[in-house]
């Protein structure tokens, strides 16, 4: 397990590097940008992550499993080609509906932006499939700083827009620049590969699109349900309530993500890797997923205990007085982050076991349990509402998921349920200080700095007590940035 968490803390040093950037410029983007300017860009960004979702069929998610490196630059080829079309078929529908799309949405103004929509969608879908080449060929350094360099590209790009014309193109510009830069980086360390320049063929592209033909058939309808259900919701925001309101929900949703962002995403990338690996080796994934399960527990339920005990103020101090109510959004959302969280790098057991089928309707439930509580909350005139139901439903979708994948993967229900609950309480000690700030109407700033003293205290303590944790973290830290 060494190996695996020197490649986690790796890929997370670099993106600690650029979540830090995107903390201290997020108070910056909330001042230059309005609310209705963020609501844009994140149903602008709806749209490309329902498209790019299925823009190659899933089989970015097959790269990963040959067992040799020409079948798996056969599948990369096949990646890159499907997304060209499927973009070359979305250009030609949005020249004759984008208009029609903005009413549907009922968000003005939102015709003016999609024409940057094929660029949106081959940036994400490019660099999502060279990054799992890398990932494959285990050139985690090189994913590091593609994450690295890219956030501070997309946030130089949307900070500069901001200070001359601010409007939602320069928040959509930033994310386009993050994603292409991602693209470019992985792209100068492939293309020296011979597997690029050797031995590939058409007809070897279609013996493995066949070969692998469970993914389009079971994973890009399972990724497209997922995806949706998670892009429904700023959609239905929009269409039931205002672009304002989507902004606050969209604002709430990216601070709460960043632990995801963090680690949950370094370790779906290495955790995958590792998972097949192991099921290739001994048959069994039950020790590696057991670790990172225990691993995501203890770095993801502190953050969201903060945020659940003084969210409003945090969100209003930092961020500016009319995001107070971004804050409220993130305290009711931060349960089912949480269980989101510690659940989704385990999604790739679906892969791994081959339990696509699973996976469909595991996301086909949540789409459309999101649209009937989104609804309701549409009947009474109240997106906080619509918030409450969404976390409480993703609570309980989320966890059923979590225990059906441990237990897929021999892993103890009992067992992680405890350790749930044990750090629970260890969150919840560490924290008393600051739940008796809050009761006592402690100011805002006083209640902030006791959050990241306790914050410091309890991932030092997390870090002291996993070895091969800190030691992934010392090691990478001083070589992120020179491989």
């Amino acid at each position: 397990m060494s190996k695996f968490v020197s490649n986690v803390i790796k890929l997370g040093s670099a993106t600690l590097l650029g979540q830090i950037l995107g903390i201290m410029v997020t108070p910056i983007l909330t001042r230059l940008y309005l609310p209705e300017d963020f609501g844009i860009f994140q149903l602008f960004f709806s749209i490309v992550g329902l498209i790019a979702i299925i823009s190659c069929l899933s089989y970015d998610s097959a790269i990963q499993l040959p067992k040799n490196d020409e079948d798996a630059a056969n599948i990369v080829i096949l990646c890159i080609i499907l997304i060209f079309i499927t973009t070359f078929l979305t250009t030609i529908f949005l020249f004759f509906f984008s208009s029609n799309i903005e009413q549907i949405m009922n968000t003005p103004g939102l015709s003016t932006y999609l024409i940057f929509l094929p660029l949106a969608i081959i940036s994400i879908s490019v660099s999502i499939v060279l990054v799992s080449w890398l990932a494959r060929k285990d050139e985690f350094g090189t994913i590091a700083k593609a994450n690295l360099y890219s956030s501070i590209s997309g946030k130089a790009v949307s900070l500069g827009y901001g200070f001359i014309s601010p409007s939602p193109f320069g928040l959509i510009l930033g994310t386009i620049i993050n994603d292409a830069t991602i693209a470019i980086i992985s792209l100068r360390k492939i293309k020296f590969g011979s597997h690029f320049s050797e031995k590939l063929s058409f007809e070897k592209i279609k013996e493995l699109a066949i070969r692998y033909k469970k993914f389009p058939q079971y994973n890009t309808g399972a990724n497209l349900a997922g995806s949706a259900a998670v892009q429904i919701i700023p959609i239905l925001l929009a269409f039931l309530f205002s672009t304002v309101v989507v902004g606050y929900y969209a604002i709430a949703y990216t601070i709460m993500i960043l632990p995801s962002k963090l680690v949950g995403n370094s370790i779906s990338s290495v955790f995958y890797r590792k998972a097949c690996e192991e099921k290739n080796l001994t048959g069994s994934i039950h020790n590696v997923v057991k670790a990172v399960h225990t691993r995501l527990i203890s770095i993801g339920i502190f953050s969201c205990l903060i945020i659940m005990i003084i969210g409003p103020e945090l969100f209003k101090f930092a961020l500016g007085p009319q995001w107070e109510t971004a804050g409220v959004y993130a305290q009711i959302m931060a349960p089912w982050i949480f269980v989101t969280f510690i659940s989704t790098p385990l999604r790739s057991i679906f892969n791994v076991l081959e339990m696509q089928g699973a996976n469909f309707w595991f996301n086909f439930s949540q789409f459309i349990t999101r649209i009937v509580v989104l609804l309701i909350s549409g009947i009474f005139g109240n997106p906080t509402l619509g918030l409450i139901l969404l976390s409480g439903t993703g609570v309980i979708f989320w966890s059923w998921m979590n225990m059906f994948l441990l237990k897929s993967a021999g892993v103890s229900i009992h067992d992680a349920v405890l350790e749930i609950f044990q750090y629970l309480l260890f969150g919840l000690l560490i924290c008393l200080p600051l739940i008796i700030a809050k009761y006592f109407s402690a100011p805002s700033l006083f209640l902030i700095v006791i959050a990241l003293a306790l914050s410091i205290l309890y991932y030092a303590i997390i870090f002291s007590r996993d070895p091969q944790l800190k030691n992934g973290m010392m090691n990478s830290l001083k070589n992120i940035l020179g491989k």
